[in-house]
């Protein structure tokens, strides 16, 4: 048996295309599994005399998108019920009941709830909105009147506070790997603010925890989920979906920022790096510059090309001519002499580079 149960409507500019993204619909299956624990309680409310709802009572339930109607977009939940509750039917305005009351609730002031929607369950807007961004909400029709509840990041967080001291929401953090745990499959994560977190993490992971642990010039980031509290300050990192490494963050985030610039960047003059030119050198100093150099400033030339320079010893510097993909190394030598010297930018050239950098760039002593 199907019968029409709800239709959400989703708001948003993710939604405009009346479209549900796929990380949006995990909010309707825990849309269903409240609907369904808030079923059982006010069952087993109106029947006191029993300890458990009927046999397949939620077994025999589930809401199906049946179509996604315009207006933002709006599934249309399906309710399918099958075996005995097909049959009995009585017990099918259980979960219409809990559907109303789950509306209700989320469209009261937190202060003034429903009497008889059950505190614990409170903890479901844990996952039933989570996907929500900041400028979304998920409105619910209200039973009897020509209104909805709107069900937002910042509403989702009231319900859950309102029953316990943490809510939970999805993490981006990022920050350097300053400890392992290995017995634990966790690190400890120093933030870019200057706070902390651990982190759990797959085995997958060791071998990369292993190599980035204490160098904080290659940034981790963390995609999850995570605890906070009334203030937003993160307490936890409940779960990981993605572990993902920048090397050298610094030299990365600034060639993102040079490969922006157009042509006449520079007082109506100027020409923007060749674009393929400049990934390609990007590559090579973001993979392979070593951790004991210190960082060079990188600086567009007017002519289309690089300039890296070091606040060290000998004022060195490096030309890099992207066309022709050379570099032309100068720096003072400790009686004034000019050190010089240039590099083909192939395989063994870049090789050659690094290690004479290593070996002739030395930081200013404090």
């Amino acid at each position: 048996m199907k019968t029409d149960f709800s239709q959400p409507r989703f708001t948003g500019a993710r939604f405009n295309e009346h479209t549900l993204p796929v990380d949006v619909a995990r909010d309707l299956a825990a849309y269903e599994a409240l609907i369904i624990e808030l079923a059982k309680h006010l069952y087993l409310q109106d029947h006191p005399e029993r300890q458990r709802v009927p046999k397949g009572f939620a077994a025999n339930f589930r809401l199906d998108i049946e179509r996604i109607d315009e207006g933002s977009a709006k599934p249309l939940l399906a309710l399918v019920m099958a075996g005995a509750l097909a049959l009995q039917g009585g017990e099918q305005d259980y979960f219409e009941k809990a559907r109303d009351l789950i509306t209700q609730c989320i469209a009261a002031p937190v202060t003034a709830l429903p009497v008889n929607f059950p505190k614990e369950l409170l903890g479901y807007f844990n996952q039933f909105g989570r996907s929500l961004r900041e400028d979304e909400a998920l409105e619910l029709p209200l039973p009897d009147v020509n209104d909805s509840a709107r069900l937002t990041q910042d509403k989702r967080k009231q319900l859950v506070l309102a029953a316990d001291q943490v809510y939970e929401r999805e993490i981006s953090i990022i920050g350097h790997i300053e400890e392992v745990d290995f017995k634990n499959s966790t690190f400890r994560l120093r933030l870019m603010d200057g706070g902390q977190a651990t982190v759990p993490m797959p085995d997958s992971f060791h071998n990369n925890a292993r190599t980035y642990a204490g160098r904080p010039r290659h940034l981790i980031s963390v995609l999850g989920i995570g605890t906070y509290d009334a203030w937003d300050h993160l307490q936890k990192v409940i779960s990981v979906d993605l572990l993902d490494i920048t090397k050298n963050y610094a030299i990365s985030a600034r060639f993102d920022e040079i490969s922006q610039i157009q042509d006449g960047w520079f007082e109506g003059g100027g020409l923007a790096p060749d674009t393929d030119k400049l990934a390609f050198v990007s590559e090579q100093l973001i993979a392979d510059y070593h951790d004991k150099l210190p960082l060079p400033q990188i600086v567009p030339k007017q002519d289309g090309n690089l300039l890296l320079e070091w606040k060290a010893e000998g004022d060195p510097s490096l030309d890099i001519d992207l066309i022709a993909l050379q570099a032309s190394f100068h720096a003072f030598g400790a009686n004034g002499e000019d050190v010089e010297r240039d590099f083909n930018l192939d395989a063994v050239g870049w090789q050659a580079l690094f290690a004479f950098l290593s070996d002739n760039i030395k930081a200013r002593q404090a």
